[in-house]
């Protein structure tokens, strides 16, 4: 989307910015970074402040970390709630404690409750601004109710109170609606309540809302008490930074990789999972030198050897990545551990045996016609025998640990997307190794002598 330059030459008042917010957000993370701040600043602090909320987290945190202390106020100032602590979570402690100075005493006592929650729970992610409703109220009243202190734009349901402020339970507007004046809203109450609390995992919460396809749920206490709610838009961000989340820790890095502009620390986060996968590689390289003599008497060994590696790891990724996401999306039990597992490792059984058989001949057919001891028919079929063997038995196990390993994670309360990184692929790695050589061993062992 290209920008008409004489756009953000100067402010203009809210309501007459021409293009939407969400225009503007989407032209925001298409601009470089030296412009991305000529496009907010002239905007009207609400406007600017939608703007921010709707970009993508990278463009987000290089605003906040780059402008000046006297064009955030504003809009920080401007902002709801629930999207000003989002943005005030990027900034430091100090540059936090100076923003909310300049806020008013209710705004600046609302952002301290929303930041107090865990940045990954409802709490954290709800809009506190929801108008819970008396259920002695008729149709009527709560209808005029509406109409005084909330926006439609935000109402899906009338949330249901007694006088402690427990939730009783919700109405749809459409029912509110449709009802008569002079019913009772207690009496239009729907007979079940879906809602989650404020230290709840907002993975959780995306998997309640999609399950039910519900448009807002409530968000209450310990004691039920109803605290605020997450609307359709905030799940969506949730499943999106979610899935965002599981990508880099199968690659073996961290989403604070996007909003960092510093190479040592995105150094810092990726070497840790890089010396792993170092790790990994040192114990196969020593595992191999063990059998040096074999693969000096016999150099097609190390002719084979990446493709049985290369298989297995890949199997092995894919069984991880569908069991991780099928954990995280609520599809895979994990107490239906033994289920999962038996799934994957029949997998990898049949896709072992069908590449088994296709590398054996291809090993055994290429080395038929060569001159012995390397060669001619007793060698051929041997190395096709050994090849054969270990990629089906390096698939098979592959595939076995891949769903094994996260299933076992998520039992232990640890985050299974962290098995599709260096963890799945260095243990197979070292395993098919192994196994490679322990069937070489087996198959070839007169030509081993």
């Amino acid at each position: 989307m290209e920008l008409d330059k004489n756009k953000i030459d100067s402010k203009v008042p809210a309501g007459e910015y021409p293009d939407s917010p969400q225009a503007l957000a989407e032209s925001l993370r298409e601009l470089p970074r030296e412009k991305k701040l000529a496009l907010i600043l002239p905007l009207p602090p609400a406007v600017a402040g939608e703007v921010l909320w709707r970009t993508d987290r990278a463009s987000r945190a290089d605003i906040i970390f780059r402008i000046d202390n006297q064009d955030l106020d504003p809009i920080i100032a401007a902002m709801p709630v629930d999207w000003a602590a989002h943005c005030l979570r990027l900034l430091p402690k100090a540059g936090l404690k100076r923003v909310l100075a300049t806020l008013s005493p209710e705004k600046t006592a609302a952002l301290k409750k929303q930041l107090s929650y865990k940045p990954d729970t409802a709490g954290a992610r709800m809009d506190p601004d929801v108008t819970p409703f008396d259920q002695d109220l008729t149709v009527a009243e709560t209808v005029n109710k509406i109409r005084e202190t909330m926006s439609l734009r935000k109402v899906f349901h009338c949330y249901v109170v007694d006088e402690k402020g427990k939730l009783l339970g919700v109405v749809p507007l459409r029912e509110l609606l449709m009802a008569e004046p002079n019913i009772w809203l207690k009496d239009l109450i729907l007979p079940y309540i879906i809602s989650v609390t404020t230290d709840m995992d907002q993975e959780e919460v995306a998997r309640i809302a999609t399950k039910n396809m519900i448009f807002a749920l409530p968000v209450v206490n310990k004691k039920g008490v109803l605290m605020g709610v997450i609307t359709l838009d905030k799940v969506l961000r949730v499943i999106q930074e979610e899935a965002t989340e599981d990508i880099f820790k199968m690659a073996g890095t961290d989403k604070k990789e996007i909003t960092s502009q510093s190479l040592f620390k995105i150094a810092r986060i990726r070497a840790p999972w890089l010396f792993a996968s170092f790790i990994g590689g040192l114990g196969a390289a020593m595992i191999i030198g063990i059998y040096e003599d074999a693969i000096a008497k016999v150099a097609a060994l190390a002719m084979f050897l990446p493709i049985v590696l290369g298989m297995g790891g890949n199997i092995g990724v894919q069984s991880a990545t569908v069991v991780v996401r099928g954990l995280a999306m609520g599809y895979i039990d994990v107490k239906a551990i033994g289920r999962t597992v038996i799934k994957e490792m029949c997998i990898g059984l049949m896709l072992g045996v069908t590449y088994g058989i296709i590398l054996g001949l291809f090993a055994m057919f290429r080395f038929l016609g060569a001159d012995p001891p390397l060669g001619g028919l007793s060698f051929g079929i041997s190395l096709g025998f050994t090849v054969g063997v270990s990629i089906f038995c390096s698939m098979f196990i592959a595939g076995t640990t891949g769903a094994f390993i996260p299933m076992i994670l998520k039992k232990m309360n640890i985050d299974p997307a962290v098995a599709t990184g260096p963890f799945v692929t260095t243990s197979i790695d070292i395993l098919g190794v192994i196994t490679y050589f322990l069937v070489a061993s087996f198959f070839l062992a007169e030509h081993l002598v």
